[in-house]
């Protein structure tokens, strides 16, 4: 090892030289906080706060500095106040502002802020016509930027050169500003109760003024926990009133959605792009947002995606996906909100499968359970909502009736609401129906009506479960009946109508005529099980006409003609108690149209019988001459 000892001397001047230097930057680094002043660095947080929201600031006159590990500032009672009502209240108070400061600009008399704490700040946003606010500056270097940035895109949008004027500050960006447990308050009518939210937590954060502004925050509102994330990548733009580019992501129990594309903060309101929305009730999250609107109690989940675009007061989704209460539909759908008149929703809808009694309930409040249950509907929805769908389904269902090619349309106008069925297939026939729900009219309740042609009615029956010795057969049923009140609070003795049953070639299962005349003659009472099982009345054309009213059916016609004998009824059946007590005749069947003077079968006895007990389970008692 060679090691030249001449060498020595200096490498020792060098090592001091460098602890030397070292020292004095400690020394330096340390009496720095001395060379600050509170009241310089207070003073200027002041003033640039000031300089960019363009109101009067006012800050604590007592300062707390701390250097480690971050130069920081604290103040009490801060207050924002109105440059335009001078007397006017506070648009923020905060309990204290917590801000980053430079420490070397600080000892040179410039100290210059990056990041700002606010300690349970209140925001107070009163709303006037024009989208201004009390927040509305024409002064400081965030309107500066804004008018600037304004008068660039107009040029652009002209096709000119941007104005040399228009220069944008570098101070119009405030920095990153976190919000501990604030709170918001904003009026948009004078004299209204302010809208509040309540426990904001989160952060602000817009470092320059062409860097993207983000925010991400918590909140309560309404007593929901809500969480707010959004950015924009033309900040000051989108304060200018202009079209900006936006994402917006709201979390909370009762609604979730996620926008992006493009909107103004005008006054007339433009928003373009994707949204994607969910709730697990609409019922839930429309209380929670304060809308008037009433929908159905039973309503639960919706999700729907769809391309939305507005323009004044309408608003369109197109490309929509949307499923309500399991019903899952695309299709388009306009909202307009009317001056005088409720919001108005039309569109049309495509289901592959519908459950058309979900669907109704989706727009009409449920009653409250009990006894009292005809008093507690509350039809004021019919006044709150306009609503004129279109809809159609491969298949559907309305309670156990299974349909398939359904085209309807639902509508709700000037305390009316209907569903009508334009046409469906069931049951190897066409059906067409309408529900109609008034405050006016038909006595303010309920309507139906229901035409059925080409009906098979055995698999009608089945599938609905009614048993007991009916028509089946291929044919048609009118139904037309009303309620004093609407279909979900109307009991069986409510309804008042008609009802026409024509079945062609068909069978009554259980009905065996000759041993239905043997226990006649033997017989005092009897029931149809004693007709025996696997036989059946079979009939060329069954016809009933019945009149409701009072929880009774009026039958005033029964035929059912056979080939040779007929069956004859009449009498009422009180359907409330499920009791029988009908009138019939068993004969000869009369003679045809075209031979009215062919002779009656002579060989075939009238026989006469009284029908009570109660169904689906008659007894049958003979009336002896």
């Amino acid at each position: 090892m060679n090691f030249n000892i001449a060498q020595w001397p200096l490498r020792r001047i060098a090592i001091g030289g460098a602890i030397a230097v070292l020292v004095a930057i400690v020394a330096i680094g340390a009496s720095l906080p001395l060379a600050v002043s509170s009241g310089l660095v207070r003073d200027r947080l002041e003033r640039d706060i000031s300089a960019w929201v363009g109101h009067t600031v006012s800050l604590g006159d007592a300062p707390s500095l701390e250097f480690w590990p971050t130069p920081t500032i604290k103040l009490d009672n801060v207050e924002i106040r109105p440059s335009t009502f001078a007397g006017g209240d506070p648009i923020l108070r905060a309990e204290s502002i917590v801000a980053n400061f430079n420490l070397f600009s600080a000892v040179l008399g410039a100290p210059s802020f990056s990041e700002y704490r606010l300690i349970r700040p209140t925001f107070n946003v009163e709303l006037y016509p024009g989208a201004t606010s009390n927040w509305s500056s024409p002064s400081g270097e965030l309107a500066k930027g804004i008018t600037a940035e304004v008068a660039r895109y107009q040029a652009q949008q002209a096709g000119e050169s941007a104005p040399v004027d228009a220069v944008i500050p570098a101070s119009a960006a405030l920095g990153t500003i976190t919000i501990v447990d604030g709170n918001l308050k904003w009026i948009r009518d004078p004299g209204a109760e302010a809208t509040k939210l309540t426990a904001i937590n989160g952060s602000l954060s817009w470092t320059a003024p062409t860097a993207i502004a983000r925010a991400d925050i918590t909140a309560i509102f309404r007593g929901e926990q809500v969480k707010l994330s959004g950015s924009t990548s033309k900040p000051l733009l989108l304060l200018g009133k202009r079209m900006a580019p936006v994402e917006l992501k709201l979390t909370s129990a009762p609604l979730n959605f996620d926008f992006k594309g493009t909107t103004t903060l005008g006054g007339d309101l433009f928003v373009a792009g994707a949204l994607d929305l969910s709730s697990a009730s609409v019922r839930r999250t429309l209380e929670w947002s304060g809308t008037a609107i009433r929908p159905g109690e039973a309503l639960g989940a919706l999700e729907l995606s769809a391309q939305l675009s507005t323009e004044q007061k309408k608003a369109k989704l197109d490309d929509l996906i949307i499923e309500i209460d399991k019903n899952r539909g695309i299709g388009v759908l306009d909202v307009e909100l009317r001056d005088d008149a409720p919001p108005l929703i039309v569109g049309t809808l495509a289901f592959n499968s519908l459950d058309i009694g979900s669907f109704l309930q989706a727009f009409t409040p449920l009653p409250q359970a009990g006894e009292d249950i005809a008093s507690t509907i509350d039809t004021r929805f019919l006044r709150e909502i306009g609503l004129d769908l279109r809809l159609s389904a491969q298949s559907a269902n309305f309670g156990p009736v299974a349909m398939s090619n359904l085209a309807a349309a639902a509508r709700v106008d000037q305390g009316r609401a209907y569903f009508d069925v334009g046409d469906a297939t069931a049951f190897g026939g066409s059906v067409i129906g309408r529900i109609a729900l008034s405050e006016k009219g038909v006595d303010g309740g309920a309507k139906v009506q229901l035409s059925t042609r080409d009906t098979d009615f055995g698999r009608l029956f089945d599938a609905i479960g009614l048993i007991g010795p009916l028509p089946r057969g291929i044919g048609s049923l009118d139904i037309e009946v009303t309620s004093p009140y609407p279909t979900w609070a109307t009991a069986l003795t409510d309804l008042t109508g008609r009802i026409n049953l024509a079945v062609g070639k068909g069978v009554v299962p259980g009905l065996n005529i000759q041993k239905f005349r043997e226990l006649a003659e033997t017989e005092r009472f009897f029931d149809l099980d004693q007709l025996g099982a696997g036989t059946g009345f079979d009939f060329e054309t069954a016809h009933l006409e019945a009149m409701i009213a009072d929880g009774e059916a009026d039958l005033k016609i029964v035929e059912l003609i056979g080939p040779k004998q007929m069956i004859s009824l009449s009498g009422v059946i009180p359907y409330s108690r499920s009791s029988l007590a009908i009138a019939g005749v068993l004969g000869p069947r009369p003679p045809a149209e075209d031979a009215a003077a062919a002779p009656v079968d002579a060989g075939i006895d009238i026989l006469r019988f009284f029908v009570g007990g109660s169904w689906p389970q008659p007894v049958i008692s003979p009336v002896k001459p």
